[in-house]
C-alpha cells in the first residue's frame, strides 16, 4: 500500500508525510515498508522525501540491512547526487558487489571517470569480485578517459573471469577501444562476439565513423538487415564529419524512404551537413519536418538551425530562430555570434556579445575569432587583452590571425609571449605558427619550434607535418622537407602536394613531376591544388611540353575544372617561353572572364622579351581592375625604361598621381640570433643603421674596382646609379646587419 501511494501522490509534501507516519509504524516490525520506500523514491526521483526517510533512519538508530543501504546509495546515484551516494557508500559496514558497482556507475555517469576506475581497482583487496555489470560500467569510464591502457588491462580482468562473450560486457569493450582510437581491437571484439545485439552493430559503425573511417562504416551499415534510428543516425553523423555533407543529406533521404523516423539527434546531425554543403533549400525543408515532428525546442536542434542558417548566410532566419528558442546556451549564443561574424556582421556580433547574461571563455574566443575572419586584428587584440584568462585557443585565434593577415612577425611575438605567460601551445597553435616562420623565411625560430615539437611527441600529427615540410621548404631547406616528408607513415594529399609545391619553388621542375607520379602510383589521386603546384613546377623550370600535358591531362582525365590559378599558370608558363602569341590566345579562349593575376603574369612576360605593344594592351586591362595597383605602372615603366622611352615613364607617373597610386617600399626580412629585423629601401631607424650604410659602401667599392657591373635595364631613368646599386637595396642592408652580428 505504501508503494503505491509513494508511486501515485503528485504532492511532496503529502508524500512526505505519509511516508514518515507509515516508516514509524512498520519500522520495528520488519525491514519491507523501508525498503518499499526507498524503491519509491528512487523510482519517482524524488530526493527530497528520500532524504527525510534516510535522516529519520539516523534518528531512530535503526541499523539496515545492506539491501536498504544499496537502495539508498541507488537513490542518490539515481538522483545524480554522487557525494551523497558515496557518504553512504563510506558508511557502510558491508558491501556487495552491488554496492560498488553503483557507485562505480554514478561516477563513470556524471563526468567523474577517474574515481570510478580508481573505485573498481579497491573492489579486488576488499575481497569483491567483479560481475559483468561492473564490468560494464566501469568501461565507459575507461572510454571517457581514453584511457587505452587501464581499459586493456580491464580486458584483461574480464577473460580471467569470463565475462568475454556477455554482450552487455562486449558492446562496453568494443565502444571503449572505438572512443580510444583503438578501431582494430575494437572489430576483433565485435567479430569474435557468439551474439550480437542492435548496440553492437550501432557501436561498431559509429566507432569507425568517429574515427573518420566512414567507408568501413558504410560496409558495416549496408550489412544491417533492418537498421534502426541509432544506426542511421550514425552513418550519417560519419559522412558529416568527413564533410560530405552530400551524402548525407542523402542518407537523411533513404532513411525516410526506409520508414525510419528521425529522432532529435539525427536532425542535429544532418543539419551540419546542410551547413558545410550550404545546401539552404534541404536545410528549409529539414527545418519544416522538425517543426511538424515538434523538435523545435529541443536544444541541440535549435543550436543546429542557428549554425545551419548562419553558415548557408541566411542570418535573418538564423536570428529569427535565435530568438524563439525557449531555453538558451551557451552555444546557441556562440552560434548566433559566429554567424553574424561570418557574415561580416561583426558589429552586430559584438552587440549580441555584450548582451550575454554570462560570457564563457568559448564566447571570448568565437567574438576573438570574428574580429580575425574579418580582418580586424586591432580590435581582436584589444579584446583579447581583457579576457579574464586566456587559454590556448585564445592565444591560437590570435596567432592564426597574425599569419594569415599577413603579420607573420606579429604572429611570432604572440607565440613567444604565449609561451612566456605559460600557456602550453597544442596540435593547432604549431600550425598557425610555422607557416609564419615559412612567410618570413625564419628557419632558425621554425627549427626551435619543430625541436619543441618533438620533445611533446606531436610530430606524428599528419597536419603539423605537413606545416613542417611547408617551413623548410619555403626557408631553403628542402633536404630536411624531403626526409620529414620520408618519415611520414600515411601523407594524404596535402604532404604530397606540400612537397611537390617546394620542389617547384626551387626549379626542380623534374624532381616535382616525378614526385607527382609517385603520388599517383601510390593511389592518391590529385586535386586542383596539386596541379597548381605541377603547373608551378613546369613554369618555374620551362617544360613547356610538359605543362601542356598536364593542364590536359587534368582537364580530361581527372575532370578538374580549371580555376583561375591553373589559366594563371599556363599563361606564365607560355609568357615565360617566349610564346607570347599563344599565351594571349590561350587567354581569349578562356571560358572564364580572366582577373588580374592571368593579365600580370603575361605583363611579367612582355618586360622579359621585350614586347612593348602587347604589354601596353596587358597594363590596359590591369588599370581597369584595379586603377590603385601600382605594380602594372610600376611594370610598365620598367618596361618603358629597357626600351629607352622617357616621355611614356613620365606619363605612365602623371597617371599614378592622377588616381593617387602609392607604391609600397620593398622589405626584406633577415633573421639574427633568432630575432627577426626588416628592412626597408632607404631604411635608417634600425639601431645600426649609420655601421650598416659604412660598411656597404666599403664593400661596394672593391667590387665597383672589380669592373662589375649591376644589370641597370630596368633601372628608372631618373634615379642616381650609385644610389640604386649601393644605399637603397634593402636586402644588401639585411645581410651586412648579418654579418655584423655573426658570432
Amino acid at each position: 500500500m505504501l508503494c503505491w501511494l509513494i508511486l501515485n501522490l503528485q504532492s511532496r509534501k503529502s508524500l512526505a508525510t505519509i511516508t514518515l507516519r507509515t516508516f514509524d509504524d512498520d519500522l520495528q516490525n520488519n525491514n519491507s515498508a523501508v525498503d518499499m520506500t526507498k524503491i519509491g523514491c528512487t523510482q519517482t526521483k524524488t530526493l527530497s522525501v528520500g532524504k527525510l526517510v534516510h535522516a529519520h533512519i539516523n534518528e531512530t538508530g535503526f541499523v539496515p540491512n545492506i539491501y536498504l543501504w544499496n537502495t539508498l546509495v541507488n537513490l542518490y546515484a539515481k538522483c545524480g547526487n554522487p557525494i551523497d551516494a558515496r557518504r553512504v557508500f563510506d558508511q557502510m559496514p558491508t558491501r556487495d558487489v552491488f554496492s560498488w558497482t553503483v557507485m562505480i556507475s554514478i561516477y563513470a555517469r556524471h563526468g567523474i571517470p577517474l574515481e570510478a576506475v580508481k573505485l573498481f581497482y579497491q573492489m579486488e583487496p576488499c575481497g569483491i569480485q567483479p560481475n559483468q555489470f561492473t564490468f560494464a560500467s566501469v568501461l565507459p569510464a575507461c572510454a571517457k578517459l581514453g584511457d587505452l591502457k587501464q581499459g586493456t588491462r580491464i580486458h584483461h580482468d574480464v577473460i580471467k573471469c569470463g565475462f568475454e562473450s556477455d554482450v552487455i560486457v562486449a558492446n562496453a569493450l568494443l565502444n571503449m577501444y572505438a572512443k580510444c582510437g583503438f578501431i582494430e581491437k575494437a572489430r576483433n571484439v565485435f567479430d569474435k562476439m557468439p551474439k550480437r545485439d542492435e548496440v553492437s552493430w550501432n557501436a561498431m559503425i559509429a566507432g569507425y565513423a568517429q574515427n573518420g573511417l566512414v567507408h568501413e562504416a558504410r560496409k558495416l551499415f549496408d550489412k544491417m538487415q533492418e537498421p534502426g534510428v541509432v544506426s542511421w543516425t550514425a552513418i550519417i553523423a560519419g559522412y558529416t564529419q568527413i564533410g560530405d555533407g552530400v551524402e548525407a543529406i542523402k542518407l537523411f533521404r533513404e532513411m525516410k524512404l526506409a520508414g525510419v523516423k528521425p529522432d532529435s539527434k539525427t536532425f542535429a546531425s544532418v543539419l551540419p551537413a546542410c551547413a558545410n554543403s550550404a545546401a539552404l533549400e534541404q536545410g528549409r525543408e529539414i527545418h519544416y519536418e522538425i517543426i511538424q515532428r515538434g523538435f523545435q525546442s529541443d536544444l541541440f536542434v535549435a543550436n543546429a538551425l542557428v549554425d545551419m542558417y548562419a553558415k548557408c548566410g541566411s542570418t535573418e532566419t538564423a536570428c529569427d530562430v535565435f530568438n524563439k528558442m525557449p531555453t538558451r546556451d551557451a552555444v546557441s549564443w556562440n552560434a548566433m555570434i559566429a554567424g553574424y561574424a561570418q557574415n561580416g556582421r561583426v558589429d552586430d556580433a559584438l552587440k549580441l556579445f555584450c548582451k550575454m547574461p554570462q560570457r564563457h571563455k568559448i564566447s571570448w574566443n568565437t567574438m576573438i575569432a570574428g574580429y580575425v575572419q574579418n580582418g580586424r586584428l586591432d580590435e581582436a587584440l584589444k579584446l583579447f587583452q581583457e579576457i579574464p584568462d586566456a587559454d590556448v585557443v585564445s592565444w591560437t585565434t590570435m596567432i592564426s590571425g597574425y599569419t594569415k593577415n599577413g603579420r607573420s612577425a606579429d604572429a611570432l611575438k604572440m607565440f613567444t609571449q604565449m609561451q612566456q605567460s605559460g600557456i602550453k601551445p597544442n596540435l593547432k597553435t604549431f600550425a598557425s605558427v610555422l607557416p609564419a616562420c615559412a612567410n618570413l623565411g625564419a628557419l632558425e625560430v621554425g627549427t626551435e619550434i619543430h625541436e619543441e615539437i618533438m620533445r611533446k611527441r606531436f610530430q606524428c600529427d599528419v597536419v603539423v607535418n605537413n606545416a613542417l615540410i611547408d617551413m623548410y621548404a619555403k626557408c631553403g631547406s628542402i633536404e630536411k622537407a624531403q626526409s620529414l616528408f620520408n618519415q611520414m607513415h600515411q601523407p594524404n594529399i596535402v604532404s604530397w602536394t606540400t612537397i611537390i609545391a617546394g620542389y617547384a619553388m626551387h626549379g626542380y621542375g623534374k624532381k616535382a613531376l616525378e614526385l607527382f607520379e609517385q603520388m599517383q602510383h601510390s593511389g592518391m589521386n590529385p586535386d586542383e591544388v596539386t596541379f597548381v603546384c605541377v603547373l608551378a613546377a613546369c613554369c618555374h623550370a620551362g617544360l613547356v611540353e610538359e605543362g601542356r600535358y598536364y593542364f590536359h591531362h587534368m582537364c580530361q582525365y581527372y575532370h578538374i575544372t580549371p580555376t583561375m590559378e591553373h589559366y594563371g599558370c599556363m599563361v606564365d608558363l607560355l609568357g615565360r617561353a617566349g610564346c607570347l602569341d599563344e599565351a594571349q590566345d590561350f587567354i581569349n579562349r578562356m571560358p572564364i572572364k580572366p582577373d588580374a593575376t592571368v593579365w600580370g603574369c603575361l605583363l611579367s612576360a612582355c618586360r622579359i622579351h621585350n614586347n612593348v605593344d602587347l604589354a601596353e594592351r596587358m597594363a590596359e586591362h590591369l588599370f581597369e581592375l584595379d586603377p590603385e595597383n601600382s605594380a602594372p605602372y610600376v611594370v610598365l615603366s620598367n618596361i618603358y625604361a629597357a626600351a629607352g622611352r622617357s616621355d611614356d615613364i613620365l606619363r605612365v607617373r602623371k597617371n599614378m598621381k592622377h588616381y593617387t597610386v602609392k607604391k609600397m617600399p620593398g622589405c626584406s626580412w633577415i633573421e639574427v640570433n633568432k630575432e627577426l629585423h626588416a628592412f626597408v629601401v632607404g631604411d635608417m631607424l634600425q639601431s645600426q643603421a649609420h655601421q650598416i650604410y659604412m660598411d656597404l659602401q666599403q664593400l661596394s667599392w672593391p667590387v665597383k674596382a672589380a669592373t662589375y657591373v649591376p644589370n641597370a635595364t630596368f633601372m628608372l631613368h631618373d634615379v642616381d646609379e650609385w644610389k640604386y646599386q649601393t644605399l637603397c637595396h634593402q636586402g644588401k642592408t639585411g645581410l651586412i646587419e648579418s654579418l655584423l652580428n655573426a658570432s
